[in-house]
């Protein structure tokens, strides 16, 4: 389900879990921990701290998503100015070729207006050895001048790949644990802060068939005023584009060491077969951020969305890194 759309999944990825992205003119591209892909970021950006990618202290940021190879031709597919622009992406111009060491890339540029800001924004979907990865850079204008235009560009323009560590080892950098898989299969990390799980044995499933969850905290704070923590939540369950027509059945509200938890079951219909699909959902709000477990199985496995429940009762936070379910 949330691999069958993969651009347009990573790109609410980035979206949903905000705007934020290693030392200036290093000679040799920087890679996330664990990560495969990794670039030469502009003066000024240093590691980000929060997702995989680089900031700078204006606002500016390089993210980076990872994927399967296989998912490049996905991407590329709908890798056009009118498909971004449902994203609120406005591209000056259609996708160019971005030349990527031992792979290929395209790139788009434009604007994107967020949190009342308007920022310059460049996407680039690019393919090597090592996978296919997302970059997105975003420079708010009030940083034109800090994180010029030509320094972006010079950064894409090192884009490169290496073997990615295993998944165990992604998981490792991750700022949470997670205690009990359910019997769900890692795949792999996303933006540095996420987790694919799925139920099944391919890693990209084009038909949507395998149940999958995804943990994903807030990046940086996401301010959410006491007693709209259940409307924040049924807001976010509706940004599952994958799923279409959904209805919340049943919410539940607790409180745990402190923090608000919100949980969140439903139905709905997958967005490209129609068949009916369970949804769950726990958001635990602490501290200025949240962290999120999302679960999508078929109607007919309830047996599958409570072992989802399980997951998301079993993540901790690393200490000193930020709230968990």
């Amino acid at each position: 389900m949330i691999l069958t759309h993969a651009f347009g999944a990573a790109l609410r990825l980035v979206a949903l879990l905000s705007f934020l992205a290693v030392p200036a003119r290093a000679a040799e591209p920087i890679f996330p921990p664990a990560g495969a892909v990794g670039l030469v970021p502009p003066p000024g950006m240093a590691p980000a701290k929060a997702f995989a990618g680089f900031e700078h202290r204006s606002g500016a940021s390089i993210v980076i998503v990872e994927m399967p190879a296989e998912a490049y031709g996905q991407l590329v597919t709908g890798f056009t100015p009118e498909a971004l622009s449902a994203t609120g992406f406005r591209a000056k111009g259609g996708s160019e070729g971005l030349p990527v060491a031992g792979g290929e890339g395209r790139v788009l540029r434009g604007s994107q207006a967020a949190n009342g800001l308007t920022y310059a924004k460049w996407v680039a979907v690019v393919r090597g050895a090592g996978g296919t990865g997302l970059v997105t850079v975003q420079v708010p204008e009030s940083a034109r001048r800090q994180v010029p235009d030509r320094a972006v560009e010079a950064a894409l323009a090192t884009i490169a790949f290496r073997a990615p560590g295993s998944v165990d080892d992604q998981i490792a950098t991750l700022p949470y644990t997670v205690g009990d898989r359910a019997g769900f299969r890692p795949v792999r990390t996303l933006m540095g802060n996420a987790l694919l799980l799925t139920d099944g044995p391919r890693d990209v499933d084009p038909e949507g068939t395998q149940a999958l969850v995804i943990v994903a905290p807030a990046l940086g704070q996401v301010p959410v005023a006491p007693g709209q923590e259940g409307a924040f939540a049924r807001k976010a369950l509706g940004t599952i584009r994958e799923v279409r027509d959904v209805v919340v059945t049943d919410e539940e509200r607790s409180t745990r060491d402190g923090a608000v938890v919100v949980h969140l079951r439903g139905t709905g219909k997958d967005a490209r077969s129609g068949r009916e699909v369970g949804v769950i959902q726990t958001i635990r709000f602490a501290d200025g951020g949240y962290l999120r477990v999302v679960g999508l199985a078929g109607a007919d496995r309830p047996e599958v969305l409570a072992r989802v429940e399980r997951i998301a009762a079993s993540v901790a936070p690393r200490l000193g890194r930020g709230p968990a379910p």
